[in-house]
Formats: structure tokens, sequence, C-alpha cells
């Protein structure tokens, strides 16, 4: 290698790097906010997934009085056990 060249190659590496530094550091931070983000929307599914589970239930109880295979006492004291995989 030619040695008066070694001074710029240097230079030019070090840009290199600190540029790769930054891109480094702007992608965790935008990784991080991701997650963060990922996370918030998987509590929120969860959350709807709950409130549907919950709506089918009633619905079905209803149906079921509708179609006569179930008084409205029956539906009512019916009471809905929790499953335990629910959070609160």
């Amino acid at each position: 290698m030619d040695p008066q060249h070694t001074g710029d190659l240097f230079k030019h590496l070090e840009k290199q790097n600190g540029l790769l530094k930054e891109a480094h550091k702007t992608m965790s931070q935008e990784l991080q906010k991701l997650m963060v983000e990922e996370q918030m929307m998987m509590h929120k599914l969860y959350e709807l997934m709950v409130t549907h589970r919950k709506n089918n239930k009633e619905m079905k109880k209803t149906q079921n009085v509708l179609e006569g295979k179930e008084t409205v006492e029956e539906a009512s004291s019916l009471a809905i056990v929790p499953t335990g995989d629910e959070e609160h």
C-alpha cells in the first residue's frame, strides 16, 4: 500500500466508522420504539379478544333464549366463570 494514501484512507475509515456508529444508535432507538409499540398493540389485542369472547357468550345466551332452549331466568342466572387466563 502506498504510504502517502494511508493517512487519507485512515481518515475515510474513521469517518465511515462514525457514520456506522450513528446509524447503529438511530436504528437501536427505532427498534426500541417499535418494541414498545408492539407490546402496547399486543395488550390492546388481548383486551379486544377478551371482550369479543364475552360478547360471544352473551350472544349465545340470547340466541338460546330466542330459540327457546333457555329461559331468561336461566340465561341471567348463569355466572360467567373466569377462565384463569384473563389479566386484571
